[in-house]
């Protein structure tokens, strides 16, 4: 699965709704005419909705919706993780710094060493911007959810430029903690109407 951009990013230790969702992520597929579709009402997005009794995956599409809902208590753990780019940006300038030599090489037996190296500092200046931008747009966060089946699941997000969210570590490891205390509290409720 491609990674989504983050559309929507709700979480706190209170229910932020009034049917006790704790946990509300809603992504939707990149680029300008996805955003063009969500604008219009169209978007093809998935939902991640955490709550006092089960966990939703909800993802819609142009062809329609599947949900899957989980049992709070069939998860037993949650993960995520952040990927950054690093060997990709840096690629991206080594690149650059070779087509830089590669064009000043030759220009500087024609014009002298003065254009050869403003040829070679330009574009290895254009693959660092590229290289940052590329870096910091491809940055991803997982997300994850394992139930006692052993069945995964997983999202992935980058950071959304037209809608400005952007998520780090500690949030998603923030939502991590709040659903494994509400797996913890489920558990304690479970066991006080056993003993009752």
């Amino acid at each position: 699965m491609s990674a989504l951009v983050i559309k929507a990013w709700r979480a706190d230790t209170k229910p932020i709704d009034d049917r006790n969702t704790f946990v509300s992520i809603t992504g939707r597929e990149g680029g300008l005419i996805a955003w063009l579709l969500s604008l219009m009402g169209v978007d093809p997005t998935t939902t991640i909705r955490v709550g006092l009794e089960r966990v939703e995956f909800t993802s819609a599409s142009l062809a329609g919706t599947e949900s899957r809902m989980v049992p709070l208590q069939s998860v037993c753990s949650t993960y995520y993780g952040y990927h950054k780019p690093w060997k990709a940006a840096a690629s991206f300038m080594a690149l650059f710094a070779f087509l830089g030599f590669s064009f000043a090489a030759p220009s500087a037996h024609s014009a002298g060493d003065g254009f050869s190296f403003t040829t070679f500092a330009v574009t290895t200046c254009i693959g660092v911007v590229l290289a940052l931008i590329y870096y910091f747009l491809n940055r991803t966060l997982t997300l994850g959810f394992v139930e006692h089946s052993g069945a995964v699941c997983a999202i992935r997000f980058k950071r959304s430029v037209i809608e400005n969210v952007d998520i780090d570590e500690q949030q998603a490891r923030s939502v991590c903690t709040i659903v494994q205390r509400l797996i913890e509290a489920k558990e304690k409720r479970a066991l006080q109407s056993a003993r009752n």
